[in-house]
C-alpha cells in the first residue's frame, strides 16, 4: 500500500510537467492530499478504536485503490487537486491502520524491536514504489506508470485477504473532537513534522531535479540507493536503540542529513545525487522507526488507533509543507538552493528533540506499568 502511495508522488510531479502544470500549481496538487489527510486523521483514529480495525482497513484500502485510475481519466489541474483531496481522506485511515494492526500483533515487551522491523519494511515500500513507477514511466509513459501503481495497490488489497486478524466486539463511543487526538503523542508528532519537511521536498522534487539535469536514466536508482541506506542502518543501530542511546543516534543523524541538504547547492554530478540518496536513506531508516516506537511503546493498546493517527499527522503536515515549500523555492531561488533551505527544518527539529522530546519520552516510559514476563 505504501509502495503505491509513495510511487505516486514523483509520478504526479512529472505528470504535472507533461500536462503543463508547473511551479506553485504542482505544489498545490501535491499538498492537496495533506489538507484532507490532516482533517481526516482524527476520524481515522476514532474508526480504528471503535470499529473492527481489520474491516475498516480493508474498506478504505479498496477506496484508496480507486484513486489511481482517476488520474488518467481526469488529466487537468482542478481534477487532479480533487483526486488528491479524495486520496488524502482515504489514505489517512489506511496509513493509521497499517501501523495500528502491526502493533496489535506484538507483545508489549517486543514493541520497540518489532515496530523497528516493521517500520523498516514500510521504509522499503516507500522507496521501491517510486523505483518501479519511474522505471515504467521512463521506459513507457505516465499512463502506464499509473496503471502499474494501481496494480501495486490491488496487490496490497489481495495480500490483506490472506492476513485476517480477529478482533472482539468493541463498545463504541460517540465521536468527539476532544477525544479524536492523543495528547501524549503531540511532542513526537510536532518534532517529526520538522524532520518530514525536507523528506517531502526530496521525494516530491527529485524527479524534477533529474528532469532538469537530464538525469532521468538514474532516477529509479536514486530510490534503490535510498533503500540501501535504510538497510545499512539495521547493521549498526539496533544495539544502540536497545541500549537507549537515542540522543546520540538522533544528533549524528541530523548532522548528516543537514550537511547533505546543504550540499545540494553544489550538486553537479549523478554520483553526488546517489551519495545524497544513501545518506538520506540512512537518516530516515533511523528516525522513522525510532519515533514510531516512541509512540507505540508508550500507548495502551486500546488507544493505539488514535495515538498513531495523531502521530502520523507529522507525515501529512511535514510532507505537505515540504512539497509546497520546494515548489515555491524552486521559483524564487532555484531548485538546488531550495533543497538547501529546507535544512533549516532539521535544525529546528533537532533543537526541539535535544531540549525537550528526549526527556519527555524517558519520563513517559517510566510511567508505563511493568511488563509481566
Amino acid at each position: 500500500m505504501l509502495a503505491a502511495f509513495f510511487a505516486s508522488i514523483p509520478l504526479i510531479t512529472v505528470y504535472c510537467q507533461e500536462l503543463g502544470i508547473t511551479g506553485t500549481k504542482t505544489g498545490i496538487v501535491l499538498t492537496a492530499l495533506s489538507v484532507t489527510a490532516i482533517l481526516f486523521r482524527p476520524i481515522a483514529g476514532y474508526l480504528l478504536d471503535n470499529f473492527n480495525r481489520y474491516k475498516v482497513y480493508f474498506v478504505f484500502l479498496l477506496l484508496f485503490c480507486l484513486s489511481f485510475p482517476a488520474f488518467l481519466i481526469f488529466p487537468f489541474f482542478a481534477a487532479l487537486v480533487m483526486i488528491r483531496l479524495y486520496m488524502g481522506a482515504v489514505y489517512s485511515v489506511c496509513g493509521s491502520a497499517t501501523m495500528t494492526l502491526a502493533s496489535d500483533l506484538l507483545p508489549r515487551n517486543m514493541i520497540t524491536p518489532g515496530i523497528n522491523r516493521f517500520a523498516f519494511t514500510v521504509s522499503i515500500g516507500m522507496a521501491l514504489g517510486p523505483f518501479i513507477g519511474i522505471q515504467v514511466q521512463n521506459n513507457m509513459h505516465s499512463q502506464a506508470s499509473f496503471i502499474c501503481v494501481f496494480i501495486l495497490s490491488l496487490c496490497a488489497l489481495a495480500a490483506l485477504l490472506f492476513c485476517r486478524i480477529e478482533y472482539p466486539e468493541i463498545e463504541r463511543k460517540r465521536f468527539s473532537v476532544r477525544n479524536a487526538f492523543y495528547k501524549p503523542a503531540y511532542p513526537f508528532m510536532i518534532n517529526m513534522t520538522f524532520f518530514m519537511i525536507p523528506y517531502g521536498a526530496v521525494i516530491a522534487y527529485s524527479s524534477i531535479l533529474a528532469y532538469e539535469k537530464e538525469w532521468m536514466n538514474i532516477l529509479p536508482y536514486f530510490y534503490i540507493v535510498l533503500v540501501a541506506g535504510m538497510l545499512a542502518t539495521k547493521f549498526f543501530t539496533q544495539k544502540m536503540v536497545d541500549a537507549g542511546k537515542h540522543r546520540t543516534l538522533v544528533t549524528v543523524t541530523l548532522i548528516l542529513l543537514t550537511a547533505t541538504m546543504i550540499s545540494y547547492i553544489f550538486m553537479h554530478s549523478k554520483l553526488h545525487m546517489m551519495i545524497a540518496a544513501f545518506i538520506f536513506g540512512t537518516g530516515y531508516g533511523i528516525m522513522q522507526p525510532l519515533f514510531q516506537s516512541f509512540v507505540t511503546g508508550t500507548t495502551p493498546p486500546p488507544m493505539r488507533g488514535v495515538a498513531n493517527a495523531t502521530y502520523l499527522l507529522s507525515y501529512d503536515i511535514g510532507i505537505g509543507i515540504g512539497a509546497f515549500a520546494i515548489g515555491v523555492l524552486h521559483e524564487l531561488c532555484g531548485l538546488l538552493n531550495g533543497f538547501a533551505w529546507t535544512a533549516v527544518a532539521y535544525l529546528a527539529g533537532g533543537f526541539m528533540y535535544i531540549c525537550y522530546v528526549e526527556n519527555y519520552y524517558q519520563n513517559l516510559k517510566k510511567q508505563q506499568p511493568p511488563i509481566n514476563c
